[in-house]
């Protein structure tokens, strides 16, 4: 499609539409760094904005314990005074080095996990388990290590094992930052006694495991998945998906408010994800404010849905628009030989995240 131009208020041109090709998707390690904040999506949460479930008292309960942990570290901050005070400002740990926000998905842990952020005594970093491990692969464990110890709190969304490498890795990071006096908040969809179950020979390494796990007190939230409607976890349940025909009607009378719209194939789309690294997938998304998919279908290789869901994490977490049309339901999306093994909670989330996606974008 052709590149079209418009006018910024400045009088600036602005592109409006775009293709892959013209998106930069690359940034620099630093530059990703850089980004560890809560994204646009938890940009304005708090624990007073956080609408907990009456029936789950669970999640009110979550805000309490988030509170007093907060708490503890204003009290660390305190307890060096007088003349050891004066040689060292570094706070003491008061209490257990990290909270492990444990749930299903949609029940608002990451909404927590942001309020967190928010409400800690700076510096703080917000970043997922992915960026952790990103990072971590690309400076160093030392270098990272050195970079992350300035933090007094660190806050990771989606902690999950997947390979005996980042296993190993996760190991390392934690002992290494909990020589200081550095706190952590995470939040899974799995206890930390079952990370890696299904992925890889988790029984092999219950040690290191074990260990990661006793790094954290865990906290159990409760709930059902507040963007379903009905609440079931297996539907994305949006009534009539979009033709393809309609999908490039809504595309051409489209006009973007901010930022540029991008028209792709489904098939495009998986192709060009397979070129990054999912860390990159915000740049892909940084100039875009609503992206066009047409013919979603069932994925038949699990490395394809993986990037897709990480693809759908980051639309989600930057609150690009989304539209499609599709050749299968969306129950079907994931394939039937894979979608229920190892990584059946991810592929659900994605689905819970799609659902709300297409229904936003209506």
């Amino acid at each position: 499609m052709d590149t079209v131009f418009d006018k910024t208020i400045s009088g600036q041109p602005r592109l409006t539409e775009l293709t892959f090709d013209q998106i930069d998707a690359n940034a620099s390690v630093e530059q990703i760094v850089a980004g560890f904040v809560p994204t646009p999506r938890f940009a304005q949460v708090s624990f007073d904005n956080y609408q907990a479930d009456p029936t789950q008292p669970s999640q009110a309960a979550t805000i309490v314990r988030l509170r007093q942990y907060l708490t503890t570290m204003q009290i660390g901050n305190e307890t060096r005074g007088g003349f050891l005070r004066l040689r060292s400002r570094t706070p003491e740990r008061i209490g257990p080095a990290g909270l492990y926000l444990d749930g299903g998905f949609g029940v608002g842990k990451t909404h927590l996990l942001a309020a967190v952020y928010f409400a800690a005594p700076t510096p703080r970093a917000y970043l997922s388990f992915e960026e952790l491990t990103y990072t971590i692969g690309t400076m160093g464990m030392q270098a990272s290590l050195a970079a992350f110890a300035k933090y007094r709190l660190i806050c990771i969304d989606e902690f999950e094992l997947d390979d005996v490498g980042n296993t190993m890795l996760a190991k390392t990071f934690i002992r290494g930052i909990m020589q200081g006096p550095s706190r952590f908040v995470t939040t899974s969809n799995t206890l930390p006694s079952e990370l890696g179950q299904g992925r890889f020979a988790a029984d092999d390494f219950k040690r290191e495991i074990g260990e990661i796990a006793g790094a954290f007190e865990t906290v159990r939230i409760e709930g059902d998945d507040f963007r379903q409607r009905p609440r079931d976890a297996n539907q994305a349940n949006v009534g009539p998906l979009t033709s393809a025909t309609a999908l490039q009607t809504s595309y051409q009378a489209y006009q973007p408010i901010s930022k540029a719209k991008l028209y792709t194939t489904f098939q495009e789309l998986c192709e060009r994800l397979a070129r990054y690294h999912p860390i990159h997938y915000v740049q892909l998304l940084d100039p875009l404010e609503i992206v066009f998919v047409e013919g979603l279908d069932t994925i038949e290789n699990q490395m394809v849905a993986l990037r897709f869901v990480h693809f759908i994490d980051k639309l989600y977490d930057q609150q690009v628009k989304l539209v499609v049309s599709a050749i299968c339901p969306l129950t079907e999306l994931f394939a039937a030989d894979y979608r229920d093994k190892g990584y059946a909670k991810k592929y659900r989330r994605c689905l819970s995240r799609l659902h709300e996606l297409l229904q936003e974008s209506r």
